[in-house]
């Protein structure tokens, strides 16, 4: 499993690779969030999801230890596929589905750098910010390979660039 893993991270860029092994491999409380697509009776979309709810799902309901949830979690997201996830409580698990907003779109169209500039004040999230652009933000920031998650003094979505 180790070398599958390895043989997956050596296929991606060097930035993949940092991208990828620093948001998969934080299990704080208040990890990375993570934007991947899902697949269940109810739901079929991307979703978004703190690492450490995402690794808790896995533990409790497939048994995964860190290691094949890490591997497990960057071949998804390296082959662009879906979790298959049958009858789960989106709710109870913390997933929150993407939603289109087309404002949080428009920005991104001009690039990383506006896009940062408008939302956020140094590397915190401006206030006024609804839950829903807030999930779009945290989307496409984990488009862009940008690694963000809450802030565990402020309770403020934070980016590490």
């Amino acid at each position: 499993m180790k070398l599958l893993l390895l043989i997956v991270l050596f296929s991606c860029t060097q930035e993949e690779v940092m991208f990828l092994d620093k948001v998969v491999s934080n299990f704080d409380r208040y990890s990375y969030f993570i934007a991947i697509d899902l697949e269940s009776s109810a739901y079929r979309g991307r979703v978004i999801i703190e690492n450490d709810d995402l690794y808790y799902y896995f533990e409790q309901t497939k048994q995964l230890d860190k290691l094949a949830y890490k591997n497990l979690i960057i071949n998804t997201l390296k082959s662009n596929g879906y979790l298959d996830v049958p009858n789960i409580n989106l709710v109870k698990w913390n997933f929150n589905k993407v939603p289109s907003v087309a404002s949080v779109t428009k920005n991104a169209e001009k690039g990383e750098d506006e896009f940062i500039k408008v939302y956020f004040e140094g590397r915190v999230l401006k206030d006024g910010i609804s839950d829903e652009e807030r999930t779009a933000i945290i989307n496409q920031l984990f488009d862009w390979e940008i690694p963000s998650r809450i802030d565990d003094e402020t309770g403020y979505l934070i980016i590490s660039r």
